[in-house]
């Protein structure tokens, strides 16, 4: 075998890698080594979900994914998976990803007010590792490993942040639209655009039972 073809065999190898690292859809994980959320209910994979968010523990941190179909618009959008005690914007951890039209995406730690959103720049910074994003024939895809200990941030942001590594949780996925400066623009409250909410609460302990939530 030529030097040449051992070439584009490795290649081949390092491609097939990183496309596998970079999927997101482990529906067939879902229930047994980690937990999902598939939308709408009855839906099991990327040709009849819309969304679909998955979450396992890997060491001390949680790795999350999400795939949604998104329509991106002129300055780019953005999909995003909030945390709450309850099932209303407010007070809520939110792990979201921005996909500008130019320029590279970013994944993001913020923070839920009743009516806005805040950034948390050292939480992203100290909490998040291995992000990506990605856009696929209309389907966005992003995730991050999410190291879940927040007593290494600051006091001012450190209150901001759930600690969802105990306690119940509802769960709300959002998307919406981007600005010129790439920031994010409100979602919409009603219709096809408003955000999604599970009926049920779910567990982020590391020791919890792998589970398949419900809308």
């Amino acid at each position: 075998m030529g030097a040449t073809m051992i070439i584009r065999i490795g290649l081949l190898l390092l491609y097939l890698k990183y496309t596998d690292a970079i999927q997101v859809t482990h529906v067939s994980e879902c229930g047994k080594t980690r937990s999902c959320w598939l939308l709408p209910n009855g839906c099991t994979n990327a040709t009849d979900c819309s969304v679909m968010i998955t979450w396992k523990h890997i060491g001390r941190a949680l790795q999350v994914e999400m795939e949604a179909d998104l329509d991106v618009q002129a300055n780019g959008a953005w999909i995003a998976l909030g945390i709450s005690k309850d099932d209303l914007m407010g007070n809520d951890t939110v792990l979201e990803c921005h996909f500008p039209r130019k320029g590279k995406g970013s994944v993001h730690l913020s923070h839920n007010l009743k009516t806005s959103n805040r950034l948390l720049p050292e939480a992203t910074e100290m909490l998040l590792k291995d992000s990506y994003t990605e856009l696929r024939d209309g389907r966005a895809l992003c995730g991050a490993e999410w190291m879940l200990d927040v007593t290494v941030l600051d006091a001012n942001e450190k209150k901001l942040m759930q600690r969802i590594s105990s306690g119940k949780y509802h769960l709300m996925f959002a998307f919406g639209n981007l600005d010129a400066d790439s920031e994010k623009k409100p979602h919409e409250l009603a219709g096809e655009g408003a955000p999604w909410r599970s009926n049920d609460q779910v567990r982020f302990c590391n020791r919890c039972p792998a589970e398949i939530l419900d809308e």
